[in-house]
């Protein structure tokens, strides 16, 4: 008897652990100094990720974020397994073409859980959105830090 305890509990250990996740990111969502800054005011930001979250996650919850930067994050859920992704709008400064340093805005986009094909991929997507939407108001110049 006390085997098959031990058995079950080993299992139920096991089973647990492979539940488990760290937080990743998606290859090319590294924050760093050489990230593509859009010259865009806070409220274009907000609202690109707004707009951006809405058409990837549209009937997932998706609740605002405030730290360490502001932005959003949806949960994806499927039986046991779950997965955030939050996309941020990040404050910097970029060089425009003339010379001149100005204020604006990156994109970071992350994601942790235990579905990480589906997590890697809306990520992949929600980047992608993010970006496409920017470069539409603003084209992207390089970092001025």
């Amino acid at each position: 008897m006390k085997t098959v305890l031990y058995a079950a509990l080993a299992v139920s250990v096991l089973a647990l652990s492979g539940c488990a996740a760290g937080p990743a990111r998606t290859p090319g969502t590294y924050v760093s100094q050489s990230e593509p800054v859009y010259l865009i005011t806070e409220a274009q930001a907000d609202q690109i990720l707004v707009d951006a979250m809405n058409v990837e996650f549209g009937s997932d919850p998706i609740v605002r974020v405030e730290h360490p930067n502001k932005g959003y994050q949806a949960t994806i859920k499927f039986l046991f397994d779950s997965h955030q992704i939050v996309a941020t709008m990040v404050p910097s400064r970029g060089r425009a073409g003339d010379g001149s340093v100005q204020d604006g805005y990156y994109f970071n986009v992350s994601h942790s859980g235990t579905m990480p094909l589906s997590g890697i991929s809306r990520s992949k997507r929600m980047r992608e959105r993010l970006s496409e939407a920017a470069t539409a108001i603003s084209p992207s110049v390089p970092s001025a830090q």
